[in-house]
C-alpha cells in the first residue's frame, strides 16, 4: 500500500494511477486525495479504503458496451466441453468473450483463477498458523506470509507440479488489480494446497505469470458464455456478418493491400507510427485530441473494414457530430460516461444545457479523418481517400448560421476584433464577485484554513489580466527580468519567449505592456524587487514547469477554474480566465480621449491592438511604429473598472507562502525554484 502513498508538505496523500486505456473515460491521469494525517500507519489505513473505492470506479468504467466477437459468441464453444480447465487466452479465443469480462467475474469472486506450475518448491501449512495482517497498518486483511526461515514448525516442505488454485479472496483481489492497473503479468505468492482443505501452499519465492496464462474452470466460463449469448441482438449479429462478408471478399487490385483492416486497427497504426499523428504534431495533448476525434467515427458510425468507409458514411458521421457536446474536456466528471453519446444523454437527462459542437469543430474532426486516410493512402493501405468527396460540402446548419450572426453582433458591440480570441467579457456583477473575494479585501490568503493552500499567484493573476490583457500562460511564465522600466520611467511587462521554458500563442503575442498604476499601487513592483532580493528568478516561483503545453500555467489554470466554479460560474467554457482579456480590450475602448495626450482615433486603435496582441487591422503600422511607451501607458492609465477598493498585497505573507510552495516541490525540484527544461528535473 505504501506505493499508493505520497508525502506533500508533511501530509500523506493517497494516489492511484489510472491505466492509459481508461484515462479518457475517467477524465484524469490519477486519483489523488489527502489522508489528512502526518501518521504513516493511519495514512495507510485511510489510503487502503480510498484505493479500494477508486478501483471499484475503474472496474465500473471497464463495464463498457459489449465489444466481444459477436459471431464467436453465438457459435458453439467446443473448447468448453473438451477439457475441465482452459487458459484465459484460450477462453477468450474460443468463446469471443472479452478478457475483461472474465476478469470482472473473477474480481467479483465468481470465477476462481488457477495457475499451472512445474517442480515448484515450497511449504504446505495450515491457514490457522498464519498471522492476519493488521488493517491499522493499511493492509487488506489477508495473511502475513512468512519467509522460508520463519515457517511454523509443522510446515511441510514439498515440491509441487500441476494445476493450483489461487485462494478465492486472493484471486478476486488479483483480478481487480489486473483490471484497474492494466497489468499483463502478475506475481502469485499463495495457493490453496491440493487435496488439503484449510491448508495453503506457499512457494519459496513468488511466481510470475502472464495474465493470459492464468486458467479458469470451463463450467464457469460456460455460464458467462450462455448469459452473454442471450444478450446479443439481431442487429448486432447482422452488423457482424456484414463486416465478416466484407472481409471475406478480399481486396481487389485497386483497393490497396490492407483495405480489409478495421478502421480501429488503422487508427491504432496511424496514432502510433512516427510518420502518422506523432509526425504531424509534437504536443502529446494534440496527438490525443486528434486520436479521440478520429475515434468518434467508430463510436458514431461503427467499426468496419476500410473498404466499406464511403462518402455517405462520412456524411452520416458529420451529421451525427452535430449532437456532440462542445469542449468535452470541460464537462464535469459527474456526467462523463464510457462514450460521448452516453455523456450527451447524461447531460440532457439532468437538464444541463451544454453547448453543442460548432461547425468549425465538426469540420476540424472531418479534417483529422481526412489526414488519417491520406496517410493510409501514402502507406498503400488504400488506393483512394473517401473523405475528398465530402470535405468541400456545405456543413453549416441553420442553428450554426444563427449563432454566428449573434456572436458577430455581440463581438462587434464589445469592440472585439474579428481576429481576436473568441470570448466575451465578464459582466460587472461577475467582476465584483471575482474581486470581492477575501484575498482582495485583506491582501493575503490567511482566510484559507485546514490543509488547503493559498499562493500569491491567486491574488495577482486575475488583477494583472484585467489591467494588461495577458493570457494566463503569459503571466504564469513571467521572469522577474520581464518586468522592466523604460527610458522614460514607465514600468512594463515584456511578453516574450526568449527562454526554452516559455511559449506564446503567435507572433502578435510578443509585446510590451505598460504596468497599470493600480498594479504598482497594489505592490507589484515592490513584490518583484523583494523576490529578486530573496534570490528568486520568476514572478511566481511557486508554480512548477509542466511538459504539457500549459508550461507553468498547469496549476494556475486548475486553481482559476476552481475559483470560478466556487463563485457559481458555469464550467462549460463560457466563463473562463480568458474572458478577462476581453474585459481589458473593452476597457481600453472606453478610455475617453480627454485623458490622452493625443487626439487620434487611429493611434488609439494602433496602441490598443499592439498592447492586447491582436493583428493590426485598419491602421498603418509603419506610420505609427514610433509610438512611445508613455503613450501606451496613457491609454492604460485611463482604464476605469468601477470596482470596490482592493487591498494592497501583503508581501511578507506572500514570500512566506512561496517558500512553503518551493519546499513542498517533489523530487529534484524540492527546495528550489523550478525553471523548466533549464534545470534537469
Amino acid at each position: 500500500m505504501s506505493s499508493h502513498l505520497a508525502r506533500r508538505g508533511g501530509i500523506w496523500w493517497a494516489r492511484l494511477v489510472v491505466p492509459l486505456r481508461l484515462r479518457e473515460l475517467a477524465g484524469r491521469r490519477e486519483f489523488s486525495q489527502s489522508t489528512r494525517t502526518h501518521e504513516f500507519s493511519i495514512a495507510k489505513l485511510v489510503a487502503s479504503i480510498l484505493v479500494a473505492g477508486w478501483r471499484q470506479k475503474l472496474l465500473a468504467l471497464e463495464s463498457s458496451p459489449m465489444t466481444s466477437d459477436i459471431l464467436k459468441l453465438i457459435g458453439p464453444a467446443t473448447a468448453l466441453v473438451a477439457s475441465k480447465h482452459l487458459r484465459l487466452s484460450d477462453a477468450v479465443e474460443s468463446t469471443g468473450i472479452e478478457q475483461t469480462e472474465l476478469l470482472r467475474m473473477a474480481a467479483e469472486g465468481r470465477m476462481p483463477l488457477l495457475c499451472r506450475v512445474s517442480q515448484v518448491p515450497g511449504y504446505i501449512l495450515s491457514a490457522e498458523d498464519l498471522e492476519l495482517e493488521n488493517p491499522a497498518q493499511g493492509a487488506s486483511g489477508g495473511f502475513v506470509l512468512p519467509l522460508p526461515r520463519q515457517m511454523p514448525d509443522d510446515a511441510v516442505a514439498v515440491v509441487l507440479s500441476g494445476l493450483l488454485s489461487i485462494p478465492r479472496n486472493e484471486g478476486a483481489a488479483l483480478a481487480g488489480v489486473i483490471l484497474s492497473e492494466g497489468l499483463e503479468e502478475i506475481d502469485v505468492v499463495c495457493f490453496d494446497a491440493p487435496d488439503a482443505r484449510g491448508k495453503l501452499f506457499i512457494p519459496e519465492k513468488s511466481l510470475r505469470f502472464n495474465v493470459g496464462a492464468l486458467e479458469v474452470r470451463a463450467d464457469a466460463v460456460d455460464i458467462v458464455h450462455r448469459y452473454m449469448r442471450q444478450k446479443v441482438t439481431a442487429e448486432q449479429i447482422q452488423r457482424a456478418q456484414e463486416i465478416q462478408m466484407a472481409s471475406l471478399k478480399g481486396v481487389d487490385g485497386g483497393a490497396g493491400n490492407k483495405a480489409d483492416k478495421l478502421f480501429s486497427a488503422a487508427l491504432e497504426a496511424y496514432a502510433t507510427t512516427p510518420s502518422g499523428i506523432p509526425g504531424s504534431v509534437a504536443s502529446l495533448t494534440e496527438q490525443k485530441q486528434k486520436r479521440r476525434g478520429c475515434a468518434l467515427f467508430v463510436e458514431l458510425v461503427g467499426d468496419m473494414p476500410l473498404s466499406r468507409v464511403s462518402a455517405d458514411l462520412l456524411r452520416e458521421f458529420r451529421q451525427k457530430l452535430e449532437s456532440m457536446p462542445a469542449k468535452s474536456n470541460n464537462i464535469p466528471k459527474a456526467y462523463k460516461r464510457e462514450s460521448m453519446a452516453a455523456t450527451t444523454a447524461a447531460l440532457r437527462n439532468d437538464g444541463v444545457h451544454w453547448p453543442l459542437m460548432s461547425e468549425k469543430a465538426r469540420h476540424e474532426r472531418l479534417q483529422w479523418v481526412d489526414q488519417m486516410f491520406r496517410w493510409l493512402v501514402a502507406q498503400e493501405w488504400l488506393k483512394e481517400n473517401p473523405v475528398v468527396a465530402v470535405l468541400g460540402e456545405q456543413t453549416k446548419t441553420a442553428a450554426d448560421r444563427k449563432t454566428e450572426r449573434q456572436t458577430k453582433a455581440q463581438r462587434k458591440a464589445h469592440g472585439v476584433d474579428d481576429d481576436s480570441d473568441d470570448r466575451v467579457p465578464f459582466t460587472q456583477d461577475e467582476l465584483r464577485l471575482i474581486f470581492g473575494q477575501e484575498q482582495y479585501k485583506t491582501g493575503n490568503g490567511r482566510h484559507v484554513r485546514g490543509n488547503a493552500r493559498w499562493y500569491p499567484f491567486e491574488y495577482w493573476l486575475p488583477i494583472i489580466a484585467l489591467h494588461s490583457g495577458c493570457r494566463i500562460k503569459e503571466v504564469s511564465q513571467l521572469y522577474l527580468r520581464d518586468i522592466n522600466r523604460s527610458d522614460d520611467g514607465v514600468w512594463y511587462f515584456d511578453i516574450n519567449e526568449t527562454t526554452p521554458d516559455k511559449s506564446l500563442k503567435n507572433a502578435n503575442a510578443t509585446r510590451l505592456i505598460p504596468v497599470s498604476p493600480l498594479l504598482i499601487k497594489l505592490g507589484l513592483i515592490s513584490y518583484r524587487e523583494r523576490l529578486e532580493k530573496e534570490g528568486f528568478t520568476r514572478l511566481f516561483p511557486e508554480l512548477s514547469y509542466a511538459t504539457s503545453d500549459a508550461r507553468y500555467a498547469k496549476e494556475s489554470i486548475r486553481k482559476m477554474s476552481a475559483m470560478f466554479k466556487r463563485l457559481g460560474m458555469p464550467r462549460d467554457g463560457s466563463k473562463v480566465f480568458h474572458c478577462l482579456r476581453a474585459n481589458f480590450n473593452d476597457l481600453l475602448l472606453r478610455v475617453p480621449f480627454s485623458t490622452l495626450p493625443f487626439d487620434d482615433p487611429d493611434l488609439k486603435r494602433f496602441i490598443r491592438l499592439k498592447v492586447v496582441g491582436h493583428k493590426l487591422v485598419g491602421v498603418n503600422e509603419n506610420h505609427y511604429s514610433s509610438t512611445t511607451m508613455s503613450e501606451k501607458a496613457a491609454l492604460i492609465t485611463g482604464v476605469r473598472t468601477d470596482l470596490a477598493e482592493i487591498a494592497k498585497f501583503e508581501i511578507d505573507f506572500g514570500i512566506e507562502q512561496v517558500r512553503v510552495a518551493v519546499n513542498n516541490k517533489q523530487g529534484t525540484r524540492r527546495g528550489r525554484e523550478d525553471l523548466g527544461p533549464l534545470v534537469s528535473v
